[in-house]
């Protein structure tokens, strides 16, 4: 099972695959995604993993989510977001790299427009 990555979009391209044709793409940083919090079905009555992505200063923060971050022992993130598991994830099977993704594989993109 695949968990969500958080990435910035930083612009358009082309590249040419093996048979010579060219193919659009866009160019995603998706770097440093950090796991926060692990959520499970005993203590939250779901399951879910918390990710965050992209620095922030500590004073653009709230003490609460200060709190999450210290506890995760990650500097305080721009972006957090939770992503839904089925069943609740052994203590080391969080890959949250790219590297959980093979070639030819779907991905579902969500963005916001500026």
């Amino acid at each position: 099972m695949s968990i969500g990555l958080l990435g910035q979009k930083v612009g358009m391209t082309s590249v040419y695959d093996a048979a010579g044709k060219l193919h659009p793409v866009t160019v995603i940083v998706a770097g440093d995604n950090v796991l926060l919090r692990r959520l499970t079905n005993e203590n939250d009555g779901y399951s879910a993993v918390q990710v965050g992505f992209g620095s922030q200063k500590e004073s653009r923060v709230s003490k609460a989510e200060l709190g999450v971050f210290k506890q995760a022992g990650a500097e305080p993130k721009r972006f957090v977001r939770e992503f839904r598991l089925q069943a609740d994830l052994a203590e080391g099977e969080v890959n949250l790299s790219v590297t959980q993704f093979q070639p030819g594989d779907f991905v579902d993109v969500i963005g916001r427009s500026k």
